[in-house]
């Protein structure tokens, strides 16, 4: 990786802000846990109470949410645009009860399964008591954008190598001069951490919103152990002309978290043996 060019050394930097979150809750989430603590940044752990892979247990999710923010996503890794109203309010108002169940702490977020819901649907996750929702958006440094009484999160980059491919497809989905924008540094991209690399440049630079976001067990089927890590530290070096925060924060909420550094490597580590 090359770092921060020099045209974005200056103070409107300030303005960027660095947001990660993680989907899927799998057991690995540890691992990424431990990352974000080493290198001081904030991230948000989307967790369903099952899925089609295996789910930390509510002691890891009970500690992990004493550092960082826990959100929900749905009870069973349910894609809503598949359930009926009924079905899908279920899945919604039953992980938000059941996230502040395990962790004692108020459940303000969702992060809709693969990314896939109806708009009419916003009305349901509002219903089920959520005041944010974060989408796979690729491509996006916007702040979140206010619909239908919810606060909607795009996110930047996911930790996962896409092809050139999915980026201009999810640009044509998203009909956004701001994503087309990006689609030609995707297609000349040496990997996604160069992508993401080139967005946080722009983010600092232009002002906006870094999301990275990933699945810890894609990160593993895919060996981008290393590369995340790298990117990490390197997010982390810019944090004088940024600011880290969770999901939550992005929207206005509080952080109900402290985050500390190496002890909750070593307490989330812990965990995985418990």
């Amino acid at each position: 990786m090359r770092g921060l060019r020099s045209d974005v050394m200056s103070d409107a930097g300030r303005r960027c802000v660095i947001t990660t979150s993680w989907d899927d809750g799998h057991p690995l989430d540890l691992r990424v846990a431990e990352l974000l603590a080493e290198c001081g940044l904030a991230g948000t752990f989307y967790v369903p109470r099952s899925s089609q892979r295996s789910v930390m247990n509510s002691s890891q999710i009970r500690n992990l949410s004493k550092w960082f923010e826990i959100g929900a996503h749905t009870l069973d890794h349910l894609a809503i645009d598949r359930l009926s109203d009924l079905d899908a309010s279920a899945q919604l108002a039953g992980s938000r009860e059941w996230i502040e169940g395990v962790t004692g702490r108020s459940c303000h977020l969702l992060c809709f399964p693969g990314g896939r819901f109806r708009r009419r649907q916003l009305q349901l996750v509002s219903q089920a008591g959520f005041q944010a929702a974060r989408t796979v958006e690729l491509l996006s440094i916007a702040k979140p954008s206010l619909v239908s009484g919810l606060h909607i999160i795009p996110t930047t980059i996911q930790a996962f190598p896409h092809g050139a491919f999915a980026y201009a497809r999810n640009a044509a989905k998203r009909f956004s001069t701001a994503h087309f924008a990006s689609v030609p540094a995707a297609i000349h991209s040496k990997g996604w951490t160069f992508l993401a690399e080139e967005m946080l440049n722009r983010a600092i630079n232009e002002g906006g919103v870094f999301h990275l976001w990933g699945h810890s067990w894609e990160i593993e089927e895919q060996g981008e152990w290393e590369n995340l890590e790298r990117l990490l530290k390197m997010m982390s070096s810019c944090r004088k002309h940024s600011k880290s925060v969770t999901n939550g924060e992005l929207c206005g909420y509080p952080r109900q978290t402290i985050l500390r550094d190496l002890p909750l490597a070593q307490a989330a580590s812990a965990e995985k043996t418990a």
